[in-house]
């Protein structure tokens, strides 16, 4: 049985901030296996984007997921990082 997902405090500030400047969010944190927490898609581009309170560090799964993905995916702490991944500033 898999454990409920645990939603960071800073996750629904960072939502709102991307959907504020146009971009289309579809929160994934649910998925488990260290699947990131955010998918975004912003001008043509899909960003994949890792939510963590400043100071937290990935868990096991997260980390074996980014070790095997050949892909592009952020680590973000605040809604400044999650503008700057996805090019808004």
């Amino acid at each position: 049985m898999r454990r409920a997902a645990i939603v960071d405090g800073n996750q629904a500030g960072i939502v709102l901030a991307l959907r504020q400047i146009g971009a289309t969010v579809h929160i994934t944190s649910g998925l488990g296996q260290g699947y990131p927490d955010l998918n975004v898609g912003l001008r043509g581009v899909t960003y994949l984007l890792e939510v963590k309170r400043p100071g937290e560090k990935l868990t096991e799964a997260e980390a074996r997921w980014h070790e095997q993905w050949q892909g592009h995916c952020v680590i973000v702490y605040s809604v400044d990082d999650a503008l700057k991944a996805v090019g808004a500033i």
